[in-house]
């Protein structure tokens, strides 16, 4: 009798965890659960709603336009022609339903305004020195975008002056213009002591300018402006590349000063230099007629050379 009861007594203790721990299992559970509720109501709550365009006004602009675009409009004369191209852009929740004509034009107002608050002096690139393929640019129904070219020409600019050429969209199918992205502003970079110049090269095959040179030429050549207080030259003779550089208070070819001359390393190979023994060492530097002179001292092998360069203003 005592074991019957003992194991009726222990039975019901069993069942009765039993149903404590379902309880507590269950209890968890529905707590989880009304937290994964309550987790999920709070992230709908913080999630952003869905962006709305359907509010957006059309624009259109320029591709590099504005102020922000002014160096990638930088006309570089890699020939005696330099093409760009120009491209107008509509911004719009969706693709136009028609044709949207652009027409763009020269907006030479816009030089004053950026020459005053930059401080520069650009002045306006002449009608001869570019072509402006077309003035009308069509985006086509179904499309955000249209090109045209414009062509710059070497000949046709005076290397000592800095240029520029705003061209502003004046129309563009009633559609919105921007108040920043309106105009691209071509730029040509002018140097006081860019130009013409007549090169003299003279080389000794030896380590000073002891007697008379080996080779004696003269040839014309170019300085360009790298910026406008940088001129880069290559030499005719030998293709070693100069840079020199200076200051410029903007009081004129008198007023230039701390000239520097260097050799760019990476045409050391157009005249087979092994090393550089000495660097540029200016000789004579006379900006307001011209004349700029040095030396430098190379290696081919074990031969030395020595090259004296002499560039003068061809008027």
């Amino acid at each position: 009798m005592v074991d019957a009861i003992t194991c009726n007594r222990n039975s019901t203790l069993k069942n009765m965890n039993m149903k404590i721990k379902l309880n507590r299992v269950l209890g968890i559970m529905i707590m989880a659960g009304a937290l994964v509720i309550s987790l999920d109501s709070c992230l709908k709550n913080s999630l952003p709603k869905e962006t709305d365009f359907s509010h957006l006004q059309d624009h259109v602009l320029l591709i590099n336009g504005g102020l922000g675009g002014v160096s990638k409009s930088n006309v570089a004369f890699n020939s005696d022609t330099a093409t760009l191209t120009i491209m107008a852009n509509l911004t719009s929740v969706n693709p136009p339903k028609a044709p949207v004509v652009v027409t763009i034009g020269v907006d030479a107002a816009q030089i004053a305004t950026y020459n005053a608050s930059h401080n520069t002096a650009f002045v306006l690139l002449p009608d001869s020195a570019y072509t402006l393929t077309t003035t009308t640019l069509t985006i086509p129904s179904g499309e955000q975008y249209a090109s045209t070219s414009i062509s710059f020409y070497k000949q046709k600019v005076d290397p000592s002056l800095s240029y520029m050429l705003p061209i502003s969209i004046t129309d563009a199918s009633g559609k919105a213009l921007t108040s920043n992205e309106n105009t691209l502003f071509f730029n040509i970079i002018g140097n006081p002591i860019a130009g013409n110049y007549m090169e003299h090269w003279q080389r000794w095959q030896a380590s000073d300018t002891t007697g008379a040179p080996f080779y004696d030429f003269s040839d014309p050549n170019v300085f360009s402006a790298a910026s406008p207080t940088q001129v880069d030259v290559e030499s005719v003779e030998n293709g070693a590349l100069f840079h020199i550089t200076f200051t410029d208070p903007g009081t004129g070819l008198a007023g230039l000063t701390n000239f520097k001359i260097t050799l760019d390393a990476s045409s050391w190979g157009n005249f087979g230099a092994t090393s550089v023994t000495q660097d540029p060492v200016i000789l004579d530097v006379d900006p307001v007629n011209g004349i700029y002179r040095f030396y430098f001292k190379y290696m081919v092998g074990a031969n030395p050379r020595t090259v004296i360069q002499t560039f003068t203003k061809i008027p």
